[in-house]
């Protein structure tokens, strides 16, 4: 308890600088984020609460200069949000095989982490589809058919433009495009959190008893 009594008067005490502690806390995890929609978010609280407490202190140039920074970020911020941008889904076939190999060797550790247990072969033999954005190849759509169900493979999106758009542009903007050859549904597996943020964020709902299974209908 005496413990606790101590640390509670210090931080009564010293509230300015723990102002400041967290800020630089915010600012280190903006540092190590690389969704760019996110650091610029993160960055902004940071510089936010740093000049903050600039202003605690009475260091104007802290003030200012930080506050200076999250205006930019927030500038950043609507600027990316507002922005159009244009998508593209095609074949793997198209863009061809050499290309595909490369694509999911270039990013197989980062598939890995979302879809565990994936190869090249199972894209190779799945329906697969490489997504562009603005021309940029940003992410792969893979899935197999059963019936009038597609599986999902693999659905990865490079991390920096992992905001959601890409999410709507598949089943959404793509919807009836997948409804007239054939599929009615798309189902998935996974329990990643990033990822079954991105499946409730785009309508799938949660199915069976293990808690890792996920539907959309279309």
């Amino acid at each position: 308890m005496d413990l606790f009594h101590n640390i509670a008067t210090w931080a009564a005490g010293n509230w300015q600088a723990l102002v400041g502690y967290g800020a630089s806390v915010v600012i280190l995890v903006s540092l190590v984020t690389t969704n760019v929609l996110r650091l610029r978010l993160v960055n902004g609280l940071g510089s936010l609460l740093f000049g903050w407490y600039g202003l605690l202190i009475g260091s104007w140039p802290v003030c200012i200069i930080n506050w200076i920074i999250a205006g930019i970020d927030g500038w950043y911020l609507l600027k990316t949000l507002l922005a159009q941008a244009f998508f593209d889904l095609e074949p793997a076939s198209a863009t061809g095989e050499a290309y595909l190999r490369k694509f999911f060797l270039y990013h197989e550790r980062e598939i890995l982490r979302f879809t565990p247990g994936a190869t090249l072969e199972a894209l190779q033999t799945a329906e697969t589809y490489l997504l562009f954005r603005n021309l940029l190849p940003v992410g792969l759509f893979s899935f197999r058919r059963e019936g009038d169900r597609a599986v999902i493979v693999t659905d990865y999106m490079v991390p920096e433009y992992r905001d959601f758009k890409a999410g709507r542009f598949l089943y959404r903007t793509c919807r009836m495009r997948f409804k007239e050859s054939g599929v009615k549904a798309f189902a998935a597996t996974s329990d990643q959190p990033q990822q079954v943020r991105y499946y409730l964020k785009n309508g799938f709902r949660r199915t069976g008893s293990g808690g890792d299974q996920w539907l959309l209908e279309l």
